[in-house]
């Protein structure tokens, strides 16, 4: 039982921090990449970076794919919660595109075991 927790605590952290440094809340990097190559591969781009995270994250921990989607969707709510407490966000497109962030890291971390 102890292990299902530690696996499912890390996991969250991971998909959160994941979360953030692949789209930063408020923080529009990415938009100088899509500027050249445009909107749709660094979309594609990002995803694909996601799932590579997701894999090494699976390779180096083991951790199970139910209970890293356990972690993940817990740190996708407190995430989602925390940007409308600080930001407010006139459009709801972050919900989508973090769950798209997360379903890649799901997705990695399941091609990663």
């Amino acid at each position: 039982m102890e292990r299902a927790v530690r696996e499912v605590v890390a996991s969250g952290a991971f998909a959160l921090l994941s979360g953030t440094v692949l789209w930063p809340p408020g923080t529009v990097y990415w938009t100088a990449i899509a500027a050249v190559v445009g909107k749709s591969v660094t979309l594609g781009v990002v995803l694909l970076v996601a799932v590579g995270f997701g894999v090494g994250f699976g390779r180096l921990t083991r951790v199970r794919a139910r209970r890293f989607l356990v972690g993940g969707v817990a740190a996708y709510v407190v995430g989602m919660v925390a940007i409308e407490v600080v930001s407010s966000p006139t459009s709801p497109v972050h919900l989508v595109w973090y769950a798209a962030v997360l379903a890649c890291l799901v997705g990695g971390t399941v091609l990663g075991r």
